[in-house]
């Protein structure tokens, strides 16, 4: 049960920043002078939403520290990684390289070989 929750924290994570990149991308396009920045920002709802998603995603790892040795756990938000590389590519048309399909790789092995 306690995997399950750290990959919905993890996937949490990679979605808050997806909103983040949103949001930003947004608020540096609407606002002409740096003061709009963060008037913008405060009421920009994807903000908002990745905000929220990462203040999920902190309750949710709250649980996973309280249930599962920290050198296992820690290990697994690299997995983030892959979430945001899938998410990046679906919907903000971002390329998925071999040198990331590469490097992917790696990160899975490692925790794989961490968390046996």
């Amino acid at each position: 049960m306690q995997y399950i929750i750290a990959l919905l924290s993890i996937l949490l994570g990679a979605v808050a920043q997806f909103f983040l990149k949103i949001g930003v991308t947004a608020v540096q396009e609407k606002s002409k002078h740096s003061a709009d920045i963060l008037k913008n920002g405060i009421s920009n709802p994807y903000l908002l939403t990745g905000l929220s998603c990462y203040g999920l995603s902190l309750l949710l790892w709250f649980f996973v520290l309280s249930k599962m040795e920290l050198s296992k756990a820690y290990p697994m938000v690299s997995l983030g990684y892959i979430f945001t590389l899938i998410l990046a590519y679906l919907f903000l048309n971002e390329a998925i390289t071999v040198a990331k399909v590469v490097g992917i790789t790696f990160i899975l092995i490692g925790v794989i070989v961490l968390n046996r």
